[in-house]
């Protein structure tokens, strides 16, 4: 039980890996790719939605989340009076903001694809075919998109949407402005064989130890977290420790204390109101509590000198019990809690100071067996 807890006190924020523009990392440079397209067309034209294909070029910026795309998109529409074809051709350019890589927790983490979000806007030349007359307009586009990394030398697989407007009054009726959606996707590869010597060294050969983890091979150096202690792999010098081991910022095990200070649960002033992130270290412990079920607790609240005791003796009792009363709501049976208010007893730092003052200000839960 006691070690389950401290998981809670060592409760790590989320890790986010580096963002590159548009690319599978460890491949920031120039792109190409090719995709299927499907438009759902204006409703004022005279045609069925259209299909054709996506052609892209890609130079990543400076800006690291950043990249430069040019692209030449052709699509074909059957016409609904003849079912004769009507086309639209364009050549573009966007500006592409890369959202960073995203992974997956829990159980089901090796059967659930990775990818990184991203959105663009862009400027763009259309040329119409519609009834055997061509005419050229000019366009703007918004769009988003995903980009899952494949594991074979920087390929991805690519889907986005974008949202065309064009200032066209000659080949749609009754519409200056005609609206276009358009859905692509394809594949995306960098242009490694031109650029190799910016191609950063494969993500394994950071020095962390690989590992098979329930079957599934480890891959390290990413925000990828193999063994589910909230240490990303790129910084777990103990890869492997069994889920539910509570363990320190580098990931290896860390000695039990007890009682379990909850560093984090906060309280508006001279309120036992809860602020901040104490939800997220709260229903930790709430998930910790319900899995040991042979275990009493007493929610224990202090405060620092400040003040009246016999009001900060009452405040600490508010405290405690808004903790329990949050414990309960998440599933911990009333009957194992219990709430105490200690007021300014026990300081654990000098209240002379005001970093003293703080860590005396605080919400333990002090175990005791049934």
């Amino acid at each position: 039980m006691y070690k389950k807890l401290w998981g809670v006190a060592v409760l790590g924020a989320a890790v986010s890996a580096p963002a590159f523009a548009v690319t599978t990392d460890g491949y920031e440079i120039p792109y190409v790719a090719a995709q299927y397209a499907h438009e759902f067309g204006d409703s004022a034209r005279d045609s069925k939605d259209g299909n054709g294909y996506q052609l892209t070029f890609g130079w990543p910026l400076a800006n690291p989340t950043l990249a430069v795309e040019g692209f030449f998109y052709d699509v074909g529409r059957d016409r609904k009076i003849d079912g004769n074809k009507d086309y639209q051709s364009v050549i573009g350019a966007d500006l592409v903001k890369d959202l960073g890589l995203f992974t997956w927790n829990g159980q089901y983490t090796k059967y659930l694809p990775s990818f990184k979000p991203f959105g663009l806007v862009g400027l763009e030349a259309v040329h119409e075919d519609v009834r055997g007359e061509t005419s050229w307009h000019p366009a703007a586009n918004v769009g988003a998109g995903l980009l899952f990394p494949l594991p074979w030398y920087g390929a991805a697989v690519r889907t986005e949407g974008r949202v065309q407007i064009q200032s066209n009054d000659k080949t749609v009726q009754n519409e200056n402005l005609p609206i276009d959606y358009r859905f692509t996707i394809g594949i995306q590869i960098p242009l490694t064989p031109f650029f190799k010597d910016r191609v950063a060294p494969a993500a394994t050969s950071c020095g962390v130890q690989v590992v098979s983890l329930n079957g599934a091979p480890r891959t390290d150096c990413g925000a990828a977290d193999s063994d589910h202690d909230g240490v990303p792999d790129s910084a777990d010098k103990c890869p492997g420790t069994p889920e539910g081991q509570p363990v320190g910022p580098d990931g290896c095990p860390v000695e039990i204390k007890d009682p379990l200070s909850l560093k984090g649960v906060n309280f508006e002033n001279d309120s036992a109101k809860l602020t901040g992130n104490s939800g997220l270290i709260l229903d930790a412990a709430a998930a910790a509590l319900q899995a040991n079920p042979n275990d009493n607790a007493e929610v224990a609240g202090y405060t620092d000198s400040n003040g009246d005791s016999g009001y900060n003796l009452k405040l600490s009792q508010e405290r405690a019990e808004s903790v329990r009363q949050y414990l309960i709501g998440k599933g911990v049976d009333a009957a194992r809690l219990t709430a105490k208010g200690y007021g300014e007893a026990s300081p654990i730092a000098s209240n002379d100071n005001d970093a003293g003052r703080e860590a005396n200000r605080r919400v333990e839960i002090k175990l005791q067996a049934k």
